[in-house]
Parts: C-alpha cells; sequence; structure tokens
C-alpha cells in the first residue's frame, strides 16, 4: 500500500470516532474513470450514502470519460452531473484523444493497460444525449481544461468559460447552468474569471472539500474527490466530513474571492 494511503486510512481510525452522528451534510462528490472492477466499489459507495443517516450526496463526474457514461448510465434512482470539456469530446470519433489526455488532463499514465485505455477514452456527443434524456445533467468543465488563472487575454478567458458551454448547448440542444472549473483548488481560478463564470452560469464547483448545507452562493460549492482504489469506509468517511478543518483556510480563502461582501 502507498505509504501516503497508509497514513490517510490512520487518521481515519483515529478521527472517526470524534465526526458528528447525523450531522447534516450536503456533499458533491467527484469521480474520474471507473475501471470495470471498480463498479462494484462504486455500487458500493452509493449504498453506504444512502444508509448514512444526514448525508446527501450529489454525485458528479468530470472530464469526459466513456466509462464516467457508462457509470452514470447505469445509475438507478440518482440523477448525476457529467461535466465535460467539449474538445474533449470532440477527439472522441477522430482518435486523436490521448495527446489531450496528457498535456491537457495531467495525467501520466501510460495507457498499454486495455482497461485503462478503455475506460478514460472521450465519451461521444451521442452518449451525452443519451444522458439528457435519462434525465441527468451536463455541465462545462472548460473547454480545453485549462488552468483559469495562467490565461492571461480576456478571449481565452471567455473561450474556455463561456464558449465551452455555448458549444455544449448547440451540441445537445439543452441548457448549460452549472460549470467546474479544472483542477478544482484555489490556484486554478481568480476573480475575473469567477465574474464570468457568474456571467454564464448559475453555479461554479470546486474541489474544494466541504459540506454545503449552509452554503447561501450558488458559486461556492464544495467537491470532494473519491477515488474508487480506496476503501468505501476512508471515501464515507470524506464525504462525512473526516477532513474538512484541513480546507478551513481555504474556503475562507475562496469565499472571500468569490461571494459578494453581503454574502460574507
Amino acid at each position: 500500500m502507498d505509504i501516503r494511503l497508509a497514513v490517510k486510512y490512520s487518521a481515519q481510525h483515529v478521527l472517526t470516532p470524534f465526526l458528528r452522528h447525523g450531522k447534516r451534510q450536503r456533499r458533491v462528490a467527484i469521480v474520474h474513470e471507473v475501471l470495470p472492477h471498480e463498479r462494484q466499489v462504486l455500487g458500493a459507495l452509493l449504498a453506504a450514502i444512502d444508509d448514512t443517516p444526514g448525508l446527501d450526496v450529489t454525485l458528479t463526474f468530470d472530464d469526459g470519460f466513456v466509462s464516467s457514461y457508462e457509470a452514470i448510465r447505469s445509475l438507478e434512482h440518482r440523477k448525476a452531473i457529467f461535466f465535460v470539456c467539449p474538445e474533449y469530446i470532440n477527439r472522441a470519433e477522430c482518435g486523436n484523444w490521448e495527446e489531450f489526455f496528457h498535456r491537457n488532463l495531467w495525467r501520466t499514465e501510460r495507457l498499454d493497460d486495455p482497461a485503462l485505455r478503455d475506460a478514460v477514452r472521450p465519451a461521444t456527443w451521442d452518449q451525452l444525449r443519451e444522458l439528457v434524456a435519462l434525465g441527468h445533467t451536463i455541465g462545462s468543465h472548460s473547454m480545453t481544461h485549462a488552468r483559469l488563472s495562467s490565461l492571461r487575454s480576456r478571449r481565452e478567458r471567455e473561450q474556455e468559460i463561456r464558449a465551452s458551454a455555448d458549444m455544449i448547448e448547440d451540441k445537445l440542444g439543452t441548457p448549460v447552468q452549472d460549470f467546474a472549473y479544472p483542477f478544482g483548488d484555489i490556484a486554478g481560478i481568480d476573480a475575473d474569471a469567477i465574474d464570468l463564470v457568474r456571467q454564464r452560469y448559475q453555479r461554479c464547483f470546486s474541489g474544494i472539500r466541504g459540506n454545503n448545507h449552509d452554503t447561501r452562493d450558488a458559486f461556492l460549492q464544495w467537491r470532494d474527490t473519491v477515488h474508487l482504489y480506496w476503501t468505501v469506509s476512508y471515501s464515507l468517511f470524506l464525504l462525512r466530513g473526516g477532513f474538512d478543518g484541513v480546507y478551513t483556510r481555504t474556503r475562507g480563502r475562496m469565499a472571500r474571492m468569490v461571494c459578494t461582501p453581503r454574502d460574507l
């Protein structure tokens, strides 16, 4: 086992008794690709969430992988948000998606493992249309998965933020109201980008851990990354707020960036 993961599991063991049972938690979980052997893990996690009093979890999938489409399609009695990068989806049919996977998504894994390669291929526009017909939501994850805070021109930022939603709407014929900015950390966005997001969308999601139960600003939605190679008990520990205290200062900085004075 990776030493960092072993430390996290040890912290879970120490901190779990201090979690408040029944505390209202409105969480948003981030999932990326779903490998074949991880489908059962995802099902077990969703069952554990349903069995936990006071825990309400919205499931989101980032980037646009075909395995995410397959996982969402198989959900029963639950709706998900699929945050996609249109330029990655565009590459589903032309076959040159590997470069985007490595360069834009910053993924370093080799793709000679057939299971991984099949899982991280981009979904197609037809598959996204199918999800919309099933009642799921498609949101924007920017046009090319750019780090928005590193873009210096207004034109580049509008292309990533505004044009991405326009393209999704044009392709799917459904409103795009949700935006999850790439990378999700506080360094990945700034106040100018937030202003553009406010002009185009109804909600903005980060990748910063936190409870959305008392969140008053729709552009300040916290999310919890969940890796399906983790144990179900550890993922549930995170979704119950196990490490929220670590992100208190980061959430405060993000709130000062995002919120108008009357919201603070």
